[in-house]
């Protein structure tokens, strides 16, 4: 557990940094952390019988990014997708080892987590004020989601929230999770609420409903693993698994939290 814990603040402090030094050095993080869990994400579907082309995916989020540094049109971004499609079939039809299954498995990785990972290069690039009032309600609400429903779920924990996939989570600990990283998230929005472009209303809200959709983030990558038989996607990081172990419930907060702040008309 000690080590667990240890090697988790290493990521945060490696994360902190890279975020604080320049808009470069986070899309770069993120970019290598992206081209990780898709390769992942193809090898845990390989387990399952599907010979998906796991470069489909990795060309999405490095051709947006590309685009998005830039600030070319996100109409580029669109284009991209339709030419990647394609090129799945393509690349399909002509592989003697690939069926129409495996071409549709592979579109799905261009939605998961393919698109997550773009809209969070995406947000990345957004003025200070904005994507850091993501990361304290999204970022922060899974993180601090997970941290705290271990916690609540190892003191208090009875009934069990997902037997099936995740026989460790309780009910306890989920609802310990979405109070705990709701609390984190005011204590980051008081400490810089003359730079972030929210007000606490709007992180009590988005962070709650960030740390519930973590939490489902996180059960979807149970149910694939279960699916294929596996206990982590990779061992990338001592103690954590691979990048997908670590970012799956970020996948579904971070671009959760963006849209619902657009919606309160805060960016």
């Amino acid at each position: 557990m000690l080590k667990r814990l240890f090697i988790g603040l290493g990521l945060m402090a490696v994360v902190i940094i890279c975020f604080a030094v320049s808009t470069e050095t986070a899309l770069l993080l993120v970019v290598a952390f992206a081209l990780v869990s898709c390769y992942e994400i193809g090898d845990t579907l390989q387990k399952l019988n599907r010979n998906v082309v796991k470069w489909i995916p990795m060309a999405l989020v490095v051709g947006s990014t590309l685009m998005i540094y830039f600030k070319l049109d996100l109409l580029f971004i669109a284009a991209l997708f339709i030419v990647l499609i394609v090129a799945t079939f393509v690349v399909c039809m002509k592989s003697k080892k690939r069926t129409a299954q495996d071409a549709l498995m592979t579109l799905g990785t261009l939605l998961y987590p393919g698109i997550s990972f773009v809209s969070i290069v995406y947000i990345c690039s957004l003025p200070f004020s904005e994507w850091f009032a993501v990361f304290i309600t999204g970022f922060v609400g899974a993180v601090g989601c997970d941290t705290f429903a271990y916690f609540g779920g190892k003191f208090f924990g009875k009934h069990k929230l997902a037997p099936v996939l995740s026989p460790k989570k309780t009910i306890e600990g989920s609802i310990s999770g979405s109070v705990g990283a709701t609390i984190a998230a005011i204590v980051f929005w008081y400490f810089s609420r003359n730079i972030v472009a929210c007000g606490v209303w709007e992180v009590i809200i988005v962070a709650f409903v960030c740390s519930i959709i973590s939490q489902i983030g996180d059960l979807s990558a149970s149910y694939i693993k279960r699916e294929a038989g596996i206990k982590d996607f990779g061992n990338l990081i001592p103690a954590h698994g691979g990048a997908m172990d670590r970012l799956d419930s970020l996948l579904f907060a971070i671009p959760a939290a963006y849209v619902i702040l657009k919606l309160f008309e805060r960016f």
